[in-house]
């Protein structure tokens, strides 16, 4: 019997390992399910599809259907590095990333790979950590420069117009984002690029601007699953909008229908908005101790947004400053400065 189990588990990782030798001969497509489709990542792709040879035969598929692309040359450290990223290990899959020489990768399609991604994780982490900012958008650039065609264009937009608003560039911003808006075929990319792009309008005080946008993607008909993420995403932007624009009663009526109506389960970032969302309509009606609360909820619970997070930390250390509890106040600024350097919240007194 012993002997039977041992012959048994030789097999199965012997088969294991056959598999992934297997697999390493072919590029990699992951959907968001099933299994992934092997073969050979052709360059005719474009930033809307993915063709892929299999078995002599082309098969092309959307980019938004995709979650995950691997290659067959892809040095360890490379698929390391991506493997973190993907999981939002990004200092980590950044240090494996800096570990991969260029020179060594023959296939253009695994350079620009590797190009892409050193590129996104300066941005992410200047984003966040405080590094250059200015450097991240260039290598982005470059990126996008030599690579117009890859299926990371769409993502690449996406950075670049983060890294416009935290730079302040409100235009350059609203240039990116519509990249999604504009060019990509999905509706919920669109309306996503429209999302996105009303928030750098609110960014720089125009908060009629922002409603208009956001009210555009609330009224679309599309009712697709991401795209009704969408339009929850632009209701809690409109309820900010509103305390903008002097109607706090408004927002936070909204705010609490989203909040009442919707799980937190899988939806921190949604939650994390209109919380925020609430706290600037409290704000505006003048009632800070219901603001804080609202606050505290996105600091204690809804926090996995580095962006959603430090908006929260900016306003907890005002009103914490405000009810005279300075080291509250200290502490909150103190998490913003440490955690969040690279956002517009640590360098907004």
């Amino acid at each position: 019997m012993r002997s039977g189990k041992w012959l048994f588990l030789v097999c199965s990782v012997l088969a294991a390992s056959l598999g992934s030798a297997a697999n390493a001969q072919f590029d990699q497509v992951y959907g968001f399910r099933g299994s992934p489709t092997n073969g050979i990542i052709a360059d005719t792709s474009t930033p809307i599809e993915i063709v892929i040879e299999v078995s002599g035969s082309q098969r092309k598929i959307a980019v938004n259907e995709v979650r995950r692309v691997t290659l067959a040359d892809d040095p360890p450290e490379l698929r390391r590095g991506r493997d973190n990223i993907l999981t939002g290990q990004i200092e980590a899959g950044y240090d494996d990333l800096r570990k991969v020489n260029p020179a060594d990768i023959k296939r253009a399609l695994t350079k620009a790979d590797l190009q892409y991604y050193l590129a996104y994780c300066q941005g992410k982490l200047a984003l966040t950590g405080g590094g250059d900012k200015g450097a991240a958008a260039s290598a982005m650039l470059a990126f996008v420069g030599a690579n117009s065609q890859s299926f990371h264009f769409f993502e690449a937009a996406e950075l670049l117009g983060d890294l416009a608003v935290s730079l302040g560039s409100y235009d350059g911003a609203a240039k990116y984002y519509g990249a999604l808006a504009d060019k990509a075929p999905w509706p919920d990319y669109k309306m996503r690029g429209a999302v996105l792009k009303a928030r750098a309008l609110m960014r720089k005080g125009d908060f009629p601007g922002a409603q208009a946008e956001f009210e555009a993607v609330i009224a679309s008909r599309v009712d697709t699953p991401a795209a009704m993420q969408q339009k929850l995403m632009a209701q809690a932007g409109k309820a900010s909008c509103l305390a903008g624009t002097g109607s706090p009663d408004e927002g936070i009526k909204i705010a609490e229908e989203i909040i009442t109506k919707n799980s937190p389960e899988d939806n921190s970032e949604l939650f994390g908005r209109t919380y925020n969302a609430l706290g600037a309509c409290y704000l505006k009606a003048g009632k800070p101790k219901e603001a804080l609360m609202a606050y505290l909820h996105v600091d204690v619970l809804f926090y996995a947004n580095p962006e959603v997070h430090a908006e929260a930390l900016y306003n907890l250390s005002k009103l914490w400053l405000a009810l005279k509890k300075q080291d509250r106040a200290d502490s909150a600024r103190n998490l913003l400065t440490d955690r969040y350097a690279g956002s517009v919240w640590a360098k907004t007194q």
